[in-house]
């Protein structure tokens, strides 16, 4: 263990302990957190957080996988995920990803399916080709918003609508 200069700040531990108790954070999401408080100083939170980390309430990993298993849920792609995962300065393996997919039952094509059909849910499909064009487009736009390769989407609505 770590020999820390200053005592640490009971009051921010407790408060980190209250927060984990009630949902994972990532060390990156936890140390915003406490920083954000006018009164908490940053060498405590930090004594904090490597106390939480050596104690493994810190637990890195399940924070990883629930991130995942939200935005698939969401039907966000591996690509985006990964690019809101950097933001919170989290790094992925390709098998987390893979073992998200295998518990959640979705592919990244089942995805894409369950996108178009949520997109078609209330909609009418137009019978004139310009306003059947207009739907797809705006499914294609929807779907690539997502993080969703172009080639995939195209593939995938072609099927949906009998190309």
């Amino acid at each position: 263990m770590a020999l820390f200069l200053f005592p640490m700040n009971q009051r921010i531990y407790n408060y980190s302990i209250h927060l984990l108790a009630r949902q994972d954070y990532s060390e990156y999401k936890l140390r915003q957190k406490l920083r954000s408080k006018k009164d908490n100083l940053p060498h405590e939170v930090d004594e904090v957080i490597e106390a939480l980390k050596s104690r493994s309430l810190l637990r890195e990993e399940n924070y990883r996988r629930l991130f995942i298993r939200k935005w698939m849920m969401k039907g966000e792609s591996e690509d985006k995920i990964r690019r809101r995962g950097a933001m919170e300065k989290l790094n992925f393996e390709s098998e987390e990803f893979r073992s998200a997919e295998q518990e959640l039952g979705l592919t990244e094509l089942d995805s894409i399916e369950k996108l178009i059909a949520k997109k078609l849910r209330s909609k009418v499909i137009p019978d004139t080709f310009e306003e059947k064009m207009g739907l797809k487009n705006k499914i294609l736009r929807f779907l690539i918003s997502k993080g969703h390769s172009f080639d995939d989407c195209k593939k995938a609505i072609n099927q949906h609508f009998g190309k």
